[in-house]
């Protein structure tokens, strides 16, 4: 679609324009018009990174042919399937007609266009190079969607089995244990210990189980809640830092995430300070965003960007040398480089680990519910069936 555009666009053949705006009585220029309550509601949803992305690239391409960028996000938004994101280019569009800058246009919709996104737009408007910047940005998007869904992907599998374990522990107190009741008391059975134990557990869910559902739900309610303080929200992520083996994960992952934005930034030109104010929105980690805030102040006190890490920094001691030596050596921008690919390599090495550890862990945690299994119910259930074989 893009390179047919394109050929129509070299061989003369008519393409969309700006349009101009229509004129109405009293000079003023005529409204957009309104939507309707179903076409909202449409437009209510996600945008995928992988749109993103997508959406950068092909800009990117038609930017570098020398579409105009009116054009080319005309284009594009008539291309994308996903409503929601047409939707935001629509207003886009309005935006560029109306004279502002793509950057300034994009800045209405953060959850689409972060900071990071806008701040390097802006850059390339300003250079002159939007074509070359786009196409960076957009590898830049790509390799960060990459590097989160393989720690995300590698932690799937635990979380399946843990999940389908609690199922079946949630089946088995609602509906085995119940009927396994009834067989014991209808034959007045003598119940094992760890049979009673269970038995007693099951009646306990079965008599209260609106209560322990809604113990669950204003639990996790609560959690939600307590987490939009930031207090409490850098103790969780001091505690998840702390944690013996999550913590050194959690460190490398960070680092190389911080490594990652500030380095996109600082190679398109944008001041050492301005990139961290932007490196620390991006941030999930509030210790880490808040450590990167004590940076900011120092640096505007003087300091230079390896002096401003406070004196027990959470970035490992490495990362700190390491920008030492590229802001002495002058090459600061390949030394980022190099540390971003490092410790994204040591977070995947890591992950690898973790997930090779947990598997047998997981089989030994099925093997003890089996047993479990065995012992409190299939156990008692045989040596009653034999004791009436006998007696009959």
């Amino acid at each position: 679609m893009i390179f047919d555009f394109l050929k129509k666009k070299a061989k003369g053949v008519e393409v969309p324009a700006k349009p101009e705006k229509a004129p109405v009585p009293g000079g003023k220029v005529s409204a957009r018009p309104k939507k309707s309550l179903m076409q909202r509601l449409g437009e209510i949803g996600t945008v995928s990174q992988t749109d993103v992305v997508e959406f950068t690239r092909h800009l990117s391409v038609m930017l570098g042919a020398g579409v105009t960028i009116f054009e080319a996000i005309v284009f594009l938004k008539d291309q994308t399937r996903n409503k929601v994101f047409r939707a935001r280019l629509d207003s886009v569009v309005e935006s560029l007609n109306n004279g502002q800058p793509l950057s300034t246009a994009m800045r209405k919709f953060p959850a689409i266009f972060p900071s990071i996104y806008v701040n390097i737009i802006r850059v390339g408007e300003e250079s002159g190079t939007l074509s070359q910047t786009m196409q960076d940005l957009a590898d830049h998007l790509e390799e960060s969607e990459q590097f989160k869904r393989r720690v995300k992907g590698a932690l799937i599998y635990p979380k399946i089995i843990l999940g389908v374990m609690v199922t079946f522990m949630f089946v088995l107190a609602l509906f085995v244990m119940p009927r396994i009741l009834t067989i014991f008391t209808s034959l007045g059975a003598e119940i094992p210990l760890p049979t009673q134990i269970i038995i007693l557990i099951t009646k306990f869910i079965n008599q209260h189980l609106i209560l322990i559902f809604s113990v669950l739900i204003g639990t996790g309610v609560g959690i939600w809640l307590a987490l939009k303080n930031p207090r409490v929200r850098k103790a969780r992520d001091m505690m998840y830092i702390r944690m013996p083996v999550v913590g050194f994960i959690m460190l490398n992952y960070n680092t190389a995430q911080a490594a990652q934005h500030f380095g996109t930034l600082f190679a398109s030109g944008i001041p050492i300070i301005r990139c961290l104010e932007i490196t620390q929105s991006v941030m999930a980690n509030r210790v880490f965003q808040d450590e990167i805030e004590y940076m900011i102040g120092r640096i505007r006190n003087g300091a230079s960007l390896s002096q401003s890490f406070p004196e027990k920094s959470h970035f490992p001691p490495m990362f700190v040398k390491m920008i030492r030596v590229g802001e002495r050596t002058g090459k600061l921008p390949h030394v980022i480089e190099y540390m971003k690919g490092y410790y994204k390599g040591l977070v995947d090495n890591d992950v690898k680990n973790i997930t090779a550890i947990i598997e047998p862990v997981i089989m030994i945690l099925l093997g003890l519910m089996v047993t479990g299994l065995v012992v409190t119910v299939i156990g008692p259930i045989y040596k009653l069936i034999s004791n009436v074989g006998k007696k009959v």
